[in-house]
Formats: structure tokens, C-alpha cells, sequence
């Protein structure tokens, strides 16, 4: 069994991490296009709204959002937002884009890394939870990030344990809607790595990957589908 401490394991993981660091780049220019796709007005429907993390873009998700259409979730869309301003706003701008954009029926939510707060935000204070039926959140501090530290910027210093966003956020009740917090045991962003566990819900934890390495590893898309379905 290896060790946390394993130099075989750690760099293999910051390898992989590297590499997904790299194809998380080479897919950013496919997202960089403005669009605004609406579904259509169902009251049966379901959708799948994906929420990116700081500095990213719908992009992202192209491996997992292919994954998921595969296995039937084809009905989707994604929030795209400029990493500026507060967590609150960004959280506004959800609610906007979903109130505009997903013409009725069920939601189900999937975030990387600071989306998931940003998601949180809406379904604890905006009211999403009445439209929510499902979150996943991918490496989200959901308990803060000490390397917040270390960007000089408002936005991410919400990102800080202890500091008065997550505070006010983990003091809130839980929403009714199904939770599930996917944590990289190697994550090198979200420390210490335990914070990506949500207060509320199911955790699943995946030891030898890294934070970027979630969105492109087949057994965590798996996971996701598992999650998504209409059963659970």
C-alpha cells in the first residue's frame, strides 16, 4: 500500500496533474466564444447546468460533458463567468442565466472547484433549491483553501478558511437537494484536501488524483453519471 508520502506516488500525481494542467489549456480557446442556448419550454425536461472554477471556462467540461451524453444526460448547458467581482454576484449571474436559459423542468447541478460554491450560493440564498434536484461539486473548497493565501484578489480571499463567506455559507441550512463532493486525495489547490468535502451530503473520495485531473479522468465522469441518475 503506498503512503501519502510515497515519492513514487507524488510524482506520478503531480505528473498527471501537469498534464491535465496542459490539456485543461489546450481546451480553453473552445470556450472562449460567446453563445447563449436556451432549452425549450417543458415542464418534463432535465437539465444539466455545469459551473466552471476560477480562471476556467465551459471548456472544461468538454471531456465530461461528452461522457454524459453518452450515457444519456443530453440536455445541457453551462454557466460561463469572468472570474471578478464577488462569489456573491457570480452567484447572481447563475440565477439569471438559469431563470433565462432553462425553460422549466428539473436541474441538476455540476461544479469544479469554485463553481461549487458559487452553485451553493444560489441554493442556499437565491432560492435554486426549489429548481435543484441534484449537486456535484469537483474539488470546491467548500471548507476554504489555505493556498487562497497566496492570490492578491478579493474574489479568492472568500476562498479563505475562516474567512466570512464560508463562515456565513456553512452556518446556513442545508438545502433539500441531493449533494455529492468528488475530493482529488492529491489535490495540490484545495488545502488541506478534506475542505473539498461538502458540510451536507455524500462524499466520494478518489486518493491519487489531483484537482484538474478530476475533469478528465473516466472513472470520476462514471461517478458523476452514477450520481445523475434519475434512482438516486
Amino acid at each position: 500500500m503506498l503512503s501519502d508520502h510515497d515519492p513514487h506516488a507524488v510524482r506520478s500525481a503531480i505528473g498527471r496533474e501537469a498534464l491535465s494542467f496542459l490539456a485543461h489549456g489546450l481546451l480553453y480557446p473552445f470556450g472562449t466564444r460567446s453563445r447563449q442556448l436556451r432549452t425549450a419550454r417543458r415542464s418534463g425536461q432535465r437539465t444539466v447546468v455545469f459551473v466552471h472554477g476560477l480562471g476556467a471556462n465551459r471548456a472544461g467540461f468538454l471531456p465530461l460533458r461528452g461522457y454524459l451524453r453518452l450515457h444519456g444526460h443530453a440536455q445541457q448547458l453551462s454557466y460561463d463567468y469572468r472570474s471578478s467581482g464577488s462569489l456573491e454576484s457570480l452567484a447572481l449571474g447563475l440565477k439569471r442565466a438559469i431563470d433565462t436559459s432553462v425553460g422549466g423542468g428539473r436541474i441538476d447541478l455540476v461544479a469544479h472547484s469554485m463553481g461549487g460554491l458559487v452553485a451553493r450560493f444560489y441554493l442556499q440564498q437565491l432560492g435554486g433549491a426549489r429548481r435543484v434536484d441534484r449537486l456535484i461539486t469537483l474539488g470546491t473548497p467548500h471548507r476554504g483553501s489555505h493556498a487562497a493565501n497566496f492570490i492578491p484578489s478579493a474574489l479568492v480571499r472568500q476562498l479563505l478558511p475562516d474567512g466570512p463567506f464560508l463562515r456565513h455559507l456553512n452556518g446556513l441550512p442545508a438545502p433539500d437537494v441531493h449533494t455529492t463532493s468528488i475530493v482529488a486525495g492529491r489535490d495540490l489547490l484545495i488545502q488541506p484536501t478534506d475542505s473539498a468535502a461538502c458540510p451536507f451530503g455524500e462524499t466520494v473520495r478518489f486518493a491519487e488524483l489531483g484537482h484538474v485531473e478530476l475533469l478528465f479522468r473516466p472513472e470520476v465522469m462514471a461517478e458523476v453519471a452514477s450520481r445523475l441518475r434519475p434512482e438516486r
